[in-house]
């Protein structure tokens, strides 16, 4: 398949699918003259690559994956599962930072009306 298929199978734009090659997370495709011939299992590497972003994987996180992978010839699973737990805890971490704020700006809220009279607005 072309990379207008490509794109068009997985959502991703032409331009990223060259970005993902020239960084190294797609095997480099065969030519068929000035054309790039992509194979089925790249429809499920692109398709993996924009699920992994819509998580908060950046591409020089996913990287290191594709570099294993190629290495081995074999996706590198465990590395994979570290790499989600990592994220996991790094949300986990953001949300009760997020999770502080919110009662310091509720606790703002508070003084404020006690301070000025108004009546505190709930922020639920």
């Amino acid at each position: 398949m072309l990379i207008g298929e490509l794109a068009a199978l997985t959502g991703a734009t032409r331009k990223a699918i060259r970005l993902y090659e020239a960084q190294g997370l797609l095997p480099v495709p065969q030519r068929r003259g000035n054309y790039r011939v992509y194979q089925p299992m790249d429809v499920h590497l692109v398709s993996m690559i924009r699920r992994a972003q819509t998580v908060g994987f950046s591409l020089a996180e996913l990287k290191e994956l594709a570099v294993l992978k190629a290495a081995s010839g074999s996706f590198p699973l465990a590395v994979a599962q570290q790499l989600i737990r990592q994220k996991q805890r790094h949300f986990q971490q953001e949300l009760q930072r997020l999770q502080a704020l919110q009662q310091q700006l509720a606790q703002l809220e508070t003084e404020l009306a006690q301070n000025y009279g108004a009546a505190p607005v709930s922020c639920s």
